[in-house]
């Protein structure tokens, strides 16, 4: 078990940031109860994600900032768990300038992007499975950010791009190419690229912009 750590979090803990009681924290004496986990190594920055207590995660990384970079037992980083939910851009911003801010810190900002989890996505092939917002402005925010994020494959193969083209998200797809330049891949799982995954979903080209390169 690694020193300081305990991997059984205090009920009152749990409790607190899954209801989003900020007082609970405010009012906390000892920084270190914040290095507690629950049995899926989630921190308490995961749960309170995790249940979209947002309101809580400015509080929770002003007293422990290294929880932006802990990984759960699936390797989601709380980055990870926040693109998950639409409305939730004002605490991905937060999340990615506190580890900016970290520069002394061996995972800096651009690096926590790139974290990948189990199924080797990092925060952007998440973001584009979930985003369900018309503007998807997590993903733009990401790519923004990053956009190399865009040339990484995941295990099953998928890009950033194909992801959401396999999700019909075309407004999307258009945009991801166009943000990350030269820095885009077009790849699929099963050997399948962007344009397999079109000819899948639709018998008309609705997205007559994107060409994988040749």
């Amino acid at each position: 078990m690694e020193e300081g750590r305990q991997y059984t979090m205090n009920p009152d803990v749990y409790r607190a940031a899954s209801i989003g009681n900020s007082s609970f924290f405010e009012k906390l004496t000892d920084p270190s109860t914040l290095l507690q986990l629950t049995t899926e190594k989630n921190t308490v920055l995961h749960v309170a994600l995790q249940f979209e207590k947002f309101n809580i995660v400015e509080e929770l990384v002003r007293l422990r900032p290294s929880l932006v970079h802990e990984k759960n037992s699936k390797g989601n980083t709380p980055l990870h768990v926040a693109v998950r939910w639409t409305g939730a851009s004002s605490t991905v911003k937060l999340i990615i300038q506190k580890a900016k801010d970290q520069r002394d810190v061996e995972a800096g900002g651009q690096q926590l992007l790139s974290m990948v989890n189990e199924d080797g996505d990092p925060a952007l092939q998440v973001a584009v499975q979930y985003d369900s917002d018309d503007e998807f402005e997590i993903v733009r925010e990401l790519m923004k950010e990053d956009p190399k994020l865009a040339k990484h494959v995941n295990n099953a193969g998928e890009s950033a791009l194909f992801l959401a083209m396999d999700r019909e998200n075309y407004k999307m797809a258009r945009y991801i190419p166009s943000a990350a330049l030269d820095n885009c891949s077009y790849a699929g799982r099963h050997g399948m690229n962007i344009l397999h995954a079109l000819v899948l979903h639709t018998n008309c080209c609705k997205c007559c912009s994107i060409q994988p390169a040749s």
